[in-house]
């Protein structure tokens, strides 16, 4: 991803159709997200955002994981909710 890219999700606001995470959340936690879209008409996760209050206002930061495989846990909740890998894509 590209910093125009970056910004812009950073800039964005969470609605029906997209949440932020933290690269914290436990995976298990991620499948309420999953579900909920999937329930839906779809949407956005995008995990590796942080945001901490700063006088009151959120502030979002970029906290990607170290490397590719610290993300796999996450990885393997879309492939157990999605067995045959259709319905999601994913951008590492």
């Amino acid at each position: 991803m590209n910093y125009k890219q970056v910004s812009q999700i950073l800039s964005s606001e969470e609605s029906h159709f997209l949440d932020l995470k933290s690269i914290d959340i436990k995976p298990a936690k991620l499948t309420r997200s999953l579900s909920a879209f999937a329930n839906a008409s779809g949407g956005e996760v995008y995990i590796g955002i942080d945001e901490t209050k700063i006088d009151g206002k959120n502030q979002r930061t970029w906290r990607g994981f170290a490397d590719q495989e610290d993300g796999n846990a996450h990885l393997q909740v879309f492939q157990e909710l999605f067995p045959l890998g259709e319905y999601y894509n994913f951008v590492v």
